[in-house]
């Protein structure tokens, strides 16, 4: 089964998914709060760039193959 929050965060669980997620009892609660968390993980990303937050670890400079 794909993983339900990946489904919700991409706007394409269906009723498949849905009844995967309740064969292993999942409850609809868990099913909103995953949706829930989702959106305001979301929303926090976008305020975060609005109010360009600095983050709180050090920039990495990515590792290239030569």
């Amino acid at each position: 089964m794909p993983d339900p929050s990946h489904a919700i965060a991409r706007g394409h669980i269906g009723e498949t998914q849905l009844k995967a997620a309740r064969a292993v009892d999942v409850t609809d609660a868990e099913i909103a709060e995953v949706a829930g968390n989702l959106a305001l993980n979301i929303l926090t990303n976008y305020f975060n760039v609005l109010a360009d937050t600095d983050t709180e670890w050090p920039f990495v400079t990515p590792h290239t193959d030569a």
